[in-house]
């Protein structure tokens, strides 16, 4: 009996040694002291970094350009983090209108959003100046500025109020449309037009002669259906989007304002990041940045086409109709650009 507990006792054991030297096995084996080299800390950081799901909210359609994408930066983010960092998009304002979706990421409630600068003026007001009408000569004169420090201290700006500039995004140019004909500053007198809920936009309308309302993008085309407004602005492609051409057969190609939209991340999600996952995030923006301009032009063009073709009426103002636009705008700069004048006069001369 003696024998068979003894017997018994020495399984037990040479079980445990060996179940001690299998878990040690499995462990990574600390560097030596004495020795000068180490595990690359970038690789067993990107190991031992936690998986997440984050949101994207856009009240653009599922086909918009913006949107499709933005779908590209999610593929991209995902594919860099080997699926560590999943992000899902929320399109054609599943979580909220703009302003809405900005406000969530502000709380922290939401990761991501892109929001145009009118409904960002109400979080930051150095935003206005993006605002000014005819500030931009042309797009390539847009992204000059953009490259440089203007462009750069912009998206630093909204660090502090609780959300981060990521990028850029090309919203094209902006420009009326409505029920009636829009040749002139003349026919302008009157008009009732959906603007953002911005003062400076309200004003831009009113420096026309015409009647600015106020209300969300989901609100215009029920008000141009039962003629609370005559018409509205927006980028050409967005016409299309909202389907504000089956209601509006006159578009003047104006492009009052050509100003960016900006992708925001919520401060209490890029915190919670490793640096090195604030890195992939911020370069895979940066291309996100680089194809939204690819892609804009080809979509304004089409857009241009489609709407043609549809019976739209659209004129081109001439050098003439346009400098008396400019013209009635005086009193937008000398109410808001004052204290943005010497960036007005940096952007003024920036080449392109």
């Amino acid at each position: 009996m003696k024998k068979l507990i003894s017997v018994a006792l020495s399984l037990c054991m040479t079980a445990a040694l060996a179940a001690c030297g299998g878990a040690s096995s499995s462990a990574p084996a600390a560097p030596a002291a004495s020795s000068g080299s180490q595990a690359p800390e970038s690789s067993a950081a990107a190991s031992a970094a936690p998986s997440m799901t984050l949101r994207f909210a856009t009240d653009s359609s599922e086909d918009y350009v913006s949107t499709v994408q933005i779908y590209k930066f999610a593929d991209e983010v995902a594919e860099k983090t080997d699926g560590r960092i999943k992000i899902e998009v929320y399109a054609g304002g599943q979580l909220g209108e703009e302003k809405a979706c900005v406000e969530q990421v502000q709380m922290g409630s939401l990761d991501f959003t892109k929001s145009s600068m009118g409904a960002l003026t109400s979080f930051n007001e150095q935003l206005n100046l993006m605002s000014l009408p005819y500030l931009f000569k042309s797009e390539d004169h847009l992204w000059a500025v953009m490259d440089t420090d203007i462009g750069k201290n912009l998206l630093a700006s909204m660090e502090s109020t609780g959300l981060k500039g990521l990028c850029w995004l090309d919203a094209g140019s902006r420009c009326f449309y409505a029920t009636k004909p829009l040749n002139s500053i003349e026919d302008f007198k009157g008009v009732k037009f959906r603007v953002m809920q911005s003062s400076i936009y309200s004003d831009t309308v009113s420096c026309l002669g015409a009647v600015p309302i106020s209300m969300s993008g989901n609100e215009v085309y029920s008000a141009l259906q039962t003629g609370v407004v005559d018409g509205a602005e927006n980028n050409i492609p967005r016409v299309i989007d909202m389907s504000h051409n089956e209601l509006c057969d006159y578009l003047i190609v104006d492009r009052h304002n050509i100003m960016p939209e900006m992708v925001l991340v919520s401060a209490n999600a890029w915190n919670k990041l490793s640096a090195e996952d604030q890195a992939v995030i911020q370069e895979c923006a940066d291309h996100l940045q680089e194809n939204m301009i690819a892609a804009w032009l080809d979509t304004e063009n089409a857009a241009l086409e489609a709407l043609a073709q549809g019976g739209m009426n659209i004129v081109t103002p001439d050098e003439a109709t346009i400098a008396s636009f400019r013209e009635a705008m005086q009193p937008v700069y000398d109410k808001y650009g004052t204290e943005y004048a010497d960036l007005v006069t940096q952007i003024e001369n920036t080449p392109y």
